[in-house]
């Protein structure tokens, strides 16, 4: 296929300019590109008028423009995120042999969007468009651990703290107490609070601007998916999974 070599040059400055974010001078960046001076000052004219670049006025170097900025982040807000993680989720339920969700928030509730079903005999009621409360679910409180303490309170205040089973976290400040470990390490264990018998791992997904706004699970029967497997094995191939997910949806983590 014929390509444009005026439009190749153009994609070249901006992935030079993306790759030095202090700003290049047009001596180095023509050297760089093994272009003549003339052809990209004319370029960079044209990309700083257009707003994609701008010039720093202390020294003249070139850098990125907010109109990047501006493409980049309507890339990410229209980003699929079940097409996203789905190669995160086969993973998981490959590698763990257990059902996988992947889940977001609506009104102070889990909403399940995604499943990929165990090979196992799994005695748990999840389809797609099911509800939850997030306070005994492990992607719940995993998404519970990305949002403030005025949001909490305010979740608390519109959904309360029912206990489903022996092991529902009732209290406020259990609660908050749970939501503190979680961000310490980096996922939520569902200890058979929302259903007996049945072990969650949730992990937080994180969009580019660092707000949690989903989580993915593994769920089992508690006699398999046990307390040893989850510390072990478990934890750190959801952590690193969410983590793929998240990067993917322009994430970066300090």
């Amino acid at each position: 296929m014929a390509q444009v070599q005026s439009v190749e040059r153009t994609l070249s400055i901006l992935e030079f300019l993306a790759e030095h974010p202090e700003g290049l001078g047009i001596t180095e960046l023509s050297r760089k590109m093994e272009l003549a001076k003339s052809t990209a000052h004319r370029l960079l004219s044209t990309l700083v008028n257009r707003g994609y670049v701008e010039q720093k006025e202390e020294n003249g170097d070139y850098r990125l423009g907010i109109q990047c900025l501006v493409i980049a982040s309507s890339l990410l807000n229209n980003l699929d995120i079940r097409s996203v993680a789905k190669e995160a989720l086969h993973t998981l339920a490959r590698s763990s042999g257990e059902v996988v969700h992947l889940c977001m928030q609506d009104q102070y509730e889990v909403v399940y969007i995604d499943k990929v079903e165990s090979e196992q005999t799994l005695r748990m009621y999840s389809q797609i468009g099911r509800r939850a409360f997030m306070h005994c679910t492990g992607v719940g409180k995993a998404l519970l651990s990305g949002i403030s303490k005025e949001e909490v309170d305010k979740m608390i205040e519109e959904k309360g703290l029912p206990k489903f089973t022996e092991n529902t976290i009732t209290d406020k400040e259990a609660l908050f107490k749970e939501l503190k470990l979680i961000r310490e390490i980096g996922y939520a264990v569902d200890e058979q609070e929302h259903e007996k018998g049945i072990r969650c791992i949730a992990a937080p997904v994180f969009d580019h601007n660092g707000k949690a706004v989903a989580a993915i699970s593994i769920a089992g029967p508690a006699e398999r998916v046990t307390e040893e497997r989850v510390k072990e094995e478990l934890a750190k191939e959801i952590v690193d999974q969410s983590l793929a997910i998240s990067k993917q949806l322009g994430f970066f983590k300090h």
